[in-house]
């Protein structure tokens, strides 16, 4: 299940993760992750923590969506 809460907070927010997996029981536990509605604090949580530390959560690879 924690693995599965990053990917279940990008959808919530509206965005389609792309999970490269290599093992059945990967394909099996990112199949379950619609199952999983994150709360509006599990949402915002980790991007404040990140917000307060200064660090730019925008990877290199990444766009922003406006």
């Amino acid at each position: 299940m924690l693995a599965q809460m990053p990917v279940a907070r990008t959808i919530a927010k509206g965005t389609l993760p792309i999970v490269g997996v290599t093992k059945v029981r990967y394909v099996e536990n990112a199949a379950n992750v619609p199952a999983i509605t994150p709360t509006g604090e599990e949402i915002t949580n980790p991007e404040k923590v990140v917000d307060t530390r200064g660090l730019n959560r925008i990877r290199f690879w990444e766009k922003e969506m406006k």
